[in-house]
């Protein structure tokens, strides 16, 4: 039976993590109710607002990874997203802003406003506009969200235009991509 274990906690969660450690990190990693993410992912919406001529963007993350986030960007000191406790409305901006961005042809980051987050079951949505930015194609997308906590981070971004919807996907090796 230990050896099933401790095959499933190796296919799950890789080789940095042994039979011994499975237990202890099965139930000491919180999720929602209670349980284990064993995958670690965000996914962005951005949709072109041909009206506005902005971007309206997403942004789903797991609400406790994001708190792990957050916590570490502050410096160790505990950042709670949702609920009675929430003290995340300037770190959140900050880490947004330091790790999601759409750039212009110079390398030069587009202004961004972070309007607002809630929680919804194990996960948060952060909303995002980028104001003046009908000429968007061309432009380069950055995002490296919790990269720097998790080597399998992957991140989705879905980009709905006129001319139809693209994905990319971010991860360790991929960090930017152009936008067609």
């Amino acid at each position: 039976m230990k050896t099933i274990i401790a095959l499933f906690a190796l296919i799950v969660f890789g080789p940095t993590h042994t039979s011994t450690n499975w237990e202890k990190l099965f139930h000491s990693t919180p999720l929602g109710a209670g349980g284990l993410h064993a995958y670690h992912t965000s996914l962005t919406e951005v949709q072109y607002n041909a009206q506005e001529k902005s971007l309206e963007i997403s942004i789903r993350m797991f609400t406790d990874d994001l708190e792990t986030a957050l916590t570490k960007a502050n410096n160790g000191q505990k950042v709670m997203v949702g609920g009675k406790n929430d003290n995340s409305e300037a770190i959140l901006n900050k880490y947004v802003q330091q790790h999601f961005a759409v750039l212009v042809s110079q390398k030069q980051k587009r202004a961004m406003n972070v309007l607002g987050k809630e929680t919804e079951g194990d996960a948060t949505w952060v909303y995002v506009e980028i104001p003046n930015a009908q000429d968007f194609k061309g432009n380069i997308l950055y995002n490296n969200i919790m990269q720097e906590l998790f080597d399998d981070q992957t991140n989705l971004v879905n980009f709905i235009q006129p001319g139809g919807k693209k994905t990319y996907v971010f991860n360790a090796k991929t960090k930017i991509a152009e936008i067609e």
